[in-house]
């Protein structure tokens, strides 16, 4: 005997809604074309099972972007933001940027003499085994 799952939310557009989630179809981000085709699919009376084997994603994906969609509209398409802290900007006064610059060149001038000099032509044939091109 099947369970059925919880029933699905209805999703109903209006012209608008439609021609907006036509044009997100076909924008390149796969992520918003995606969800637009989700809700295309929902809208189309399909259930979430079927809207995921359609678009190929899971069904509780379909559940999420409905949902979404029944609570916020077009605005509950939009993606969140980054979770966790935010990165810190890094901040150098004048010596540190010099000194940062100067330790950047040391190292590619040495990379660039133990490479002329062959003392690590091994690393060439690791790369090359490894199919990538020698640096």
């Amino acid at each position: 005997m099947s369970h059925p799952g919880p029933s699905a939310v209805e999703t109903t557009l209006s012209v608008a809604e439609r021609a907006e989630l036509v044009r997100r179809t076909e924008l390149p981000h796969r992520h918003s074309a995606e969800k637009a085709r989700i809700i295309l699919a929902c809208a189309d009376g399909m259930s979430n099972a079927a809207v995921a084997r359609v678009v190929g994603v899971q069904a509780r994906t379909v559940g999420k972007w409905r949902r979404a969609f029944a609570a916020e509209r077009m605005a509950g398409l939009g993606d969140a933001g980054w979770i966790g802290r935010p990165k810190a900007d890094l901040v150098l006064d004048d010596a540190e940027r010099r000194q940062l610059t100067q330790w950047a060149r040391q190292a590619k001038t040495a990379q660039f003499l133990a490479l002329r000099a062959k003392i690590v032509p091994l690393v060439r044939y690791v790369y090359v085994d490894l199919g990538r091109p020698g640096t």
